[in-house]
């Protein structure tokens, strides 16, 4: 096993984050239905989802700088009860402004959450097994991922609109249980870290890793999440159906190279597999924009989702990168990094999607998607590796 002294906790927090990760997901397919009992625009559901990412963007950090103060285990379940009872006022919601403040609360919540399990993870699982590790929970994140949107579109008809919200918070409350009476291992509260600072930030690998992941977050929320669905609709004028097949193939290819990512990782380093990752992703962005036929964008969407799988490992080498002192606040900040590709991504391949007009799409946010990935996969040429590092030293002894 990667760790047998850890094991058990490991196996507990891809349990948990699986359950959050589905609870999260349920609601997808039913967000913009509710809202629209509000008499919601599609800028106000779209306030709905950026409300989420933007809490997450200003809490990630401080919620890192509790994580190396205090005990993970407390603080993931203080994650959790905010995400529980956010969910629950969601569900019974009078109107859209209670809507959208309690999924700004669960944006917190879920920083909290995420930030202290991601921490508690990579303290328990030395540096030599680190991407495995970072595989597999990131693989129990896309489990949840599309299993969630199907048990959405099953539990709306029968339940109502609102439903997906308790659904949310039973999942979560399901997560919480799990934290609080399986989860043995707790970090010793130590007086002398010290707080992290703006100092942290000079340090150059860990901003450059932090920017890769930008851009996988950039790139998946913006090309995939936004401006495919539609390119699919206008310029190939492809149904739902197909659309989501074409999703949901691309999602298990991710799965499937995510899965495979943490051992590449675990053998090579970090950087050589993620800056090819980039580099690849960069080229099938721009052949997405060559699709003609369903066929075509299913084929480069499959490849998408391949290329794309080692987005994972960036928060591997953001913790190889740590002291155990700054643990918690590295981790903070690489994924308030992810969080801002997250709500950055949709907002400006959105607007580039329409600045220019081809069968009522413009092809420059797949040409622009293609150029970030590539500058970003450039400038991390010049990061520390310590996996890599690690690696030689081994094969010299």
């Amino acid at each position: 096993m990667i760790f047998l002294n850890n094991q058990k906790t490991l196996i507990i927090l891809y349990s948990v984050v699986f359950c959050v990760a589905t609870g999260l997901s349920i609601i997808t397919p039913a967000l913009s239905l509710y809202a629209r009992e509000f008499a919601a625009t599609n800028f106000m559901i779209g306030g709905l989802i950026a409300g989420f990412g933007i809490a997450r963007v200003f809490v990630n950090l401080p919620a890192g700088m509790f994580a190396d103060k205090y005990d993970q285990k407390q603080l993931m379940q203080f994650g959790l009860s905010i995400i529980i009872i956010s969910s629950l006022v969601a569900a019974f919601s009078p109107s859209y402004s209670i809507l959208l403040l309690c999924r700004i609360v669960e944006g917190v919540g879920s920083a909290f959450y995420m930030v202290s399990a991601s921490t508690l993870l990579n303290s328990i699982v030395p540096i030599s097994k680190r991407g495995r590790a970072l595989s597999y929970y990131t693989a129990s994140i896309l489990f949840g991922v599309i299993i969630g949107p199907i048990l959405g579109g099953i539990i709306v008809p029968l339940y109502g609109k609102s439903s997906p919200f308790i659904f949310y918070s039973l999942m979560t409350l399901a997560g919480l249980l799990i934290t609080r009476y399986f989860i043995t291992n707790t970090v010793k509260i130590s007086t002398n870290r010290s707080p992290f600072s703006l100092n942290h930030l000079k340090n150059r690998s860990l901003l450059l890793v932090s920017l890769s992941t930008f851009a996988f977050a950039f790139s998946w929320t913006g090309l995939e999440l936004t401006v495919i669905p539609i390119f699919a609709y206008d310029k190939l004028q492809l149904s739902p159906l197909l659309l989501g097949l074409t999703i949901s193939i691309a999602a298990v290819s991710n799965l499937a190279s995510t899965l495979f990512a943490g051992h590449l990782t675990d053998r090579f380093g970090r950087k050589k597999p993620i800056i090819l990752s980039l580099f690849c992703t960069a080229i099938v962005a721009y052949c997405l924009s060559l699709s003609y036929s369903f066929y075509s964008l299913l084929f480069f969407m499959s490849l998408f989702g391949l290329s794309s799988g080692l987005w994972g490992q960036t928060q591997a080498w953001a913790a190889d990168l740590s002291d155990k002192k700054h643990l918690g606040s590295f981790l903070g900040f690489n994924r308030t990094m992810g969080d801002l590709g997250f709500v950055i991504g949709p907002i400006l391949l959105g607007y580039l999607s329409s600045s220019y007009s081809v069968n009522n799409i413009s092809l420059l946010p797949f040409y622009f998607d293609s150029l970030v990935l590539i500058i970003i996969a450039i400038a991390i040429v010049f990061a520390k590796d310590p996996a890599a590092n690690l690696n030689t030293k081994s094969k010299k002894n």
